[in-house]
């Protein structure tokens, strides 16, 4: 029973530790060594993780495995001691809050259209979190949900159709 049930949980979210590891790495083969990892460390953990949170359990394990292998593996830059830091460090360093700051507001109003799509329409919310956080095709999301690919496609156009008239101007603005 525990390893049909294991084996159900890694063929569907296999591709998401992998996903998530190669975007944080950009190495395919540390990703899959990472998603080996967490997988065994999920097998031995499984009975004390309650269903729906599975896969909240699987991300966190997976960007706390790509920390400790970026620790392991990562190559450390010091800078020499005698060097000062130029106006051109400096301003680098302001670049990098702004760009952190706007990382920040981007994950932000992410997570204020999700939540406000997913209080107007649950299906919607479903179709969005399948292909375009998790990238999973429409074929792949038509047989897992049980709905024909028209279905799906028309849930997408509405649910961006809403977005863009609740959150158009916030998002352009963002954007330029």
């Amino acid at each position: 029973m525990k390893n049909k049930k294991f084996e159900m949980y890694f063929l569907e979210y296999k591709n998401l530790v992998i996903r998530i590891a190669m975007d944080k790495l950009g190495n395919y083969h540390a990703a899959q060594e990472i998603c080996q990892q967490v997988f065994a460390s999920f097998y031995t953990s499984m009975s004390h993780v309650s269903p729906e949170l599975v896969k909240a359990w699987l991300i966190r394990c997976t960007q706390n495995a790509v920390i400790d292998y970026s620790r392991r593996w990562g190559i450390k830059r010091e800078i020499p001691s005698d060097v000062e830091i130029s106006d051109a460090g400096s301003s680098l360093i302001e670049k990098s809050v702004e760009l952190y700051q706007e990382k920040l507001n981007d994950r932000e109003l992410a997570g204020r259209i999700l939540r406000e799509v997913k209080s107007v329409n649950e299906q919607w919310f479903e179709v969005l979190i399948l292909h375009c956080l998790e990238g999973l095709p429409y074929s792949e999301i038509s047989e897992k949900l049980h709905v024909p690919e028209t279905v799906l496609r028309a849930r997408m156009y509405r649910a961006r159709l809403f977005i863009k008239e609740r959150f158009g101007d916030e998002y352009y603005d963002r954007k330029s």
